[in-house]
């Protein structure tokens, strides 16, 4: 049978990329997290320290309407910690050296 390759990356694909990532440089994350009492569900959080210290949602398109316009945007301001956004697969670099500096800045 011919794969045929999606137009898109898959948002899956796009999460074991950020967590391989993260895993290379001894940073500890967890996907697909379940945030129970605000009833959100993280595609990815990094820990220090037995903490949470960031989210990290994964999009494998842009939307058409601005993110901070989102429910789910709203359910993340109430956790308490930083949301990065990884958008696309180009995002990745980006959104790994913002959760590097996070993650390093923090004892």
């Amino acid at each position: 049978m011919q794969f045929i390759r999606p137009k898109r990356i898959p948002e899956a694909n796009i999460q074991a990329e950020l967590y391989k990532r993260l895993k290379d440089l001894n940073i500890e994350s967890m996907l697909e997290y379940r945030f129970k009492d605000f009833h959100l569900r993280a595609d990815l959080v990094v820990i220090k320290n037995n903490e949470i210290i960031c989210a990290c949602e994964v999009k494998s398109r842009i939307t058409q309407r601005p993110i901070h316009l989102g429910k789910q945007f709203q359910k993340y301001l109430k956790i308490g910690v930083p949301i990065f956004y990884c958008l696309n697969q180009q995002d990745v670099d980006k959104t790994i050296e913002r959760i590097s500096v996070l993650y390093n800045k923090i004892d």
